[in-house]
C-alpha cells in the first residue's frame, strides 16, 4: 500500500530518512508513462485548439481543460521531482533509551508513549491476575474472545460486532498474540483510551522469539525516523494522475469523432480504474491522511467511482 511505497522510496535513496522526494529508478516506468500522457494530452490541446470549424459543445471543452489542467499540475509536479526541488520531509526522532516506552503512531506522526498503557481492569480484584499462553488460546471464539498485546491479555468480546475493521480480522487472532498486527494498524490513542478497559491481566509465560524481536527492532527504528509519515506530495500527485485519466478518458469517449479515439478512452477509463484501486487500499488501511474517519469518508466517495463497498473490503482485505 501507501507505506510499501514510502518505504522501498526511502530505501532505495542515500538519504536514510527518505527525505527528498525523488523518484527511485523503480519507478522510472512509470514516470516515463506520466510523461508520455503528459505530452499526448497537451498535443491534442495544441491541435484541438488551433482546428477550424465548429466550436464543440460546453462539455466538451469543460473536458477538454479538465484533461489539459491535469497533465500540466502533473508535469510540473515531476519537473520538481526530478530537478530536487521540493523541500525535504520527514522528522527523525532520537535514540529512545527507555525500555518503558516505545515509538508508536498517532494521525499520521511519530510518537514516544509508554509501552503498556495503565490498566483500568482488575484493580476491585486485588492483584494482577496471571494467565498462561495456553490460558488464553482456549478463548478463541467470537462469543469469547481475548487476545495478548505486548504480553497483556484482554478480553474483547464485547467489541468483536463494534470493530471498524470488522469482526474476521479479531476471529482470526483470537486466543493468540497480535501485538504486531495490531501495532500495524492502531494508533497510540487506542492503546491509552480503549484497550484499558477490556484487561484482563498479564500473561506469565509470554516469550518474544529472536525473529520477532528483530522484526519489532526494524520497525521501531522505522517509527523513529519519520519512514511511516505520509509525505503528501505524493498523493497529490496520484491526484493530479487520476484526474488527468478520468478526463482524458471521458474526453475521448465524448467528444472522439473515430471508435478508436472512443474505445480508446475505454481503455483509459479501464486503467483509471485500477490505478484507483491502490489509492482505495491506501484508504482502506487509513494511511493517507490516517485521520480514521476521514480516510473512511474519502474511500467511501470514491467507492462510487470504483464500484466496491469499502467497509466490504476492510472487512475481508484486513483479514490477511
Amino acid at each position: 500500500g501507501g507505506r510499501g511505497r514510502r518505504l522501498q522510496t526511502a530505501v532505495q535513496r542515500q538519504d536514510p530518512r527518505g527525505a527528498a522526494m525523488k523518484l527511485p529508478l523503480g519507478h522510472g516506468a512509470l514516470a516515463m508513462l506520466h510523461v508520455v500522457c503528459c505530452a499526448t494530452c497537451a498535443s491534442v490541446e495544441i491541435a484541438r485548439a488551433i482546428r477550424v470549424g465548429m466550436p464543440d459543445p460546453m462539455y466538451i471543452r469543460l473536458l477538454r481543460w479538465g484533461t489539459a489542467s491535469a497533465a500540466v499540475s502533473l508535469l510540473v509536479q515531476l519537473v520538481l521531482s526530478f530537478l530536487g526541488l521540493e523541500e525535504a520531509f520527514g522528522t527523525e526522532h532520537k535514540e529512545n533509551e527507555d525500555k518503558e516506552l516505545t515509538w508508536r503512531e498517532d494521525e499520521g506522526k511519530t510518537k514516544l508513549v509508554p509501552l503498556l498503557p495503565q490498566s483500568k481492569g482488575n484493580k476491585k480484584d486485588g492483584p494482577t491476575k496471571k494467565f498462561t499462553m495456553e490460558e488464553v488460546a482456549k478463548h478463541n471464539k467470537k462469543d469469547d474472545l481475548w487476545m495478548i498485546v505486548d504480553g497483556m491479555a484482554y478480553d474483547v468480546t464485547r467489541y468483536v460486532d463494534k470493530h471498524p475493521g470488522g469482526a474476521l480480522p479479531m476471529e482470526n487472532m483470537a486466543g493468540k498474540d497480535c501485538t504486531d498486527v495490531f501495532a500495524n494498524y492502531h494508533a497510540a490513542k487506542v492503546y491509552k483510551n480503549m484497550l484499558p478497559g477490556y484487561y484482563v491481566g498479564e500473561v506469565s509465560d509470554y516469550k518474544v522469539y529472536p525473529h520477532v524481536a528483530d522484526f519489532r527492532r526494524v520497525r521501531q527504528e522505522l517509527l523513529r525516523r519519520g519512514l511511516f509519515e505520509t509525505d503528501m506530495r505524493f498523493y497529490w500527485k496520484m491526484a493530479s494522475w487520476h484526474a488527468l485519466l478520468f478526463f482524458g478518458a471521458l474526453y475521448m469517449s465524448l467528444g472522439g469523432a473515430s471508435t478508436a479515439a472512443r474505445m480508446g478512452g475505454a481503455a483509459v477509463m479501464g486503467i483509471f480504474w485500477q490505478q484507483l484501486a491502490g489509492i482505495g487500499h491506501d484508504l482502506g488501511h487509513s494511511a493517507v491522511t490516517h485521520v480514521f474517519w476521514l480516510d473512511h469518508l474519502i474511500a467511501s466517495a470514491l467507492a462510487s467511482l470504483m464500484g466496491l463497498s469499502t467497509c466490504w473490503w476492510k472487512r475481508n482485505h484486513n483479514t490477511h
